[in-house]
């Protein structure tokens, strides 16, 4: 005698496909009507907390450990370079996307 263990599997899969699909039609307008504002402010909060002082501190410090190895003698261009440009990123961040945002037509 066999069984047959895919019967109940596939009634399984269809309870759930059903409570899904009368879950996805009950689902209506409403639910896409929220604002994003919280989510905004936080982003916002994130990244001026990334940006400022925070970011500032660090890159003066940057700049010092620059300054330190140069005084020694082991500063390189490539050191040197990453330091520069880093802190370029970091506080350029905005223009930056803003250039790309205008080239597309933003």
């Amino acid at each position: 005698m066999t069984v047959n263990s895919q019967a109940p599997r596939s009634g399984a899969i269809n309870r759930l496909a059903l409570i899904g699909l009368t879950l996805t039609l009950a689902a209506g307008d409403a639910f896409a009507q929220g604002t994003l504002a919280p989510v905004q402010s936080t982003l916002q909060t994130l990244v001026t907390a990334l940006t400022g002082p925070i970011a500032t501190s660090l890159a003066i410090l940057a700049v010092i450990a620059c300054g330190f190895l140069a005084w020694s003698g082991r500063l390189t261009w490539g050191i040197a370079g990453s330091v520069i440009f880093g802190i370029v990123l970091v506080f350029g961040s905005a223009q930056i996307v803003q250039f790309f945002q205008s080239a597309v037509g933003r």
